[in-house]
C-alpha cells in the first residue's frame, strides 16, 4: 500500500505549508495543488509534486480533485489499495498519528477516517454510516481526512468552499463508512471568520448540501 499527502495551497500560506510538511516528516509522497493569482513555484518546494489548478476563481473542491485525479493516475498501473491524506496547509499531524489512522482505515474496512480532536469517541473507532446530522465533535475533521483512494470518490464541485468537506464525508459514509479514531490528535491553525465572497459561498453551498442530501449536516 502507498499513502499520499495532498494539500491545496497558494503562496501566502507557504510558511504554514513548510511547517506542516516538516512536522509530518518526509515519509510520504506529497502533491500540492497551487492556484492563481499567487501560485507556489517549483523552486519553493522542490521535493513535492506541484500541480496547478487550471481554472481561475475560488473552488476548493476543484483544487482537491486536481490532486486526487493526478494521484489516481500515478496509481493506475498498481494492483494495491492506496490512501490519500487530504489536509489543509496549517494542519500539524505526526507520522505516528497517520500510521494509526491508516491502521484503523484498513482494519475496519472503512472509506474515511480522521482524528478524534475533540476527544469524544465512545469506541476505539467510532464508525458512522448513517446519513443523518451529527454534532461537529463527532464528525471527521474537514481539515484532515484519510481516505481509501481506490474507491475513486471525488469532491462535488458545486460546493466551492465551506461545505466541500461535509459532502465528501457523507459520500464516504455512504461508500463504506467513516471512523473517528479515539486517542489521535491533530493541530490546526486558528479559524478564520467568513466574510465577503466566502460568506456568500458558504450560505449558498449550505442550501445545495440540503438539496442534495435532504438534511443539514450538523445538529
Amino acid at each position: 500500500m502507498s499513502t499520499w499527502v495532498l494539500i491545496p495551497c497558494h503562496r501566502p500560506r507557504l510558511a504554514d505549508l513548510r511547517a506542516s510538511l516538516a512536522h509530518l516528516g518526509s515519509h510520504f509522497p506529497t502533491a500540492v495543488v497551487t492556484t492563481n493569482p499567487e501560485p507556489i513555484g517549483p523552486e519553493d518546494l522542490p521535493d513535492v509534486a506541484l500541480l496547478r489548478s487550471p481554472e481561475p476563481g475560488i473552488n476548493i473542491s476543484r483544487w482537491w480533485n486536481v490532486g486526487l485525479d493526478w494521484i489516481a493516475e500515478q496509481e493506475r498501473d498498481g494492483h494495491e489499495p492506496y490512501e490519500v491524506l487530504c489536509m489543509e496547509s496549517d494542519v500539524r499531524i505526526t507520522f505516528e498519528t497517520l500510521a494509526r489512522l491508516h491502521l484503523a482505515l484498513r482494519m475496519k474496512r472503512l472509506a474515511m477516517v480522521g482524528a478524534d480532536w475533540y476527544g469524544v469517541a465512545q469506541e476505539p473507532v467510532e464508525i458512522r454510516r448513517d446519513l443523518v446530522p451529527e454534532t461537529i465533535q463527532h464528525r471527521i475533521p474537514g481539515v484532515c481526512m484519510l481516505v481509501a483512494g481506490e474507491l475513486g470518490l471525488r469532491f462535488d464541485e458545486q460546493f466551492r468552499w465551506w461545505y466541500a468537506d461535509d459532502d465528501f464525508e457523507w459520500q464516504h459514509r455512504k461508500a463504506g463508512g467513516t471512523g473517528l479514531v479515539r486517542g489521535t490528535m491533530i493541530g490546526h491553525g486558528p479559524g478564520r471568520v467568513l466574510t465577503g465572497e466566502l460568506a456568500q459561498y458558504a450560505a449558498e453551498d449550505y442550501q445545495r448540501f440540503v438539496a442534495k442530501w435532504g438534511a443539514s449536516n450538523i445538529r
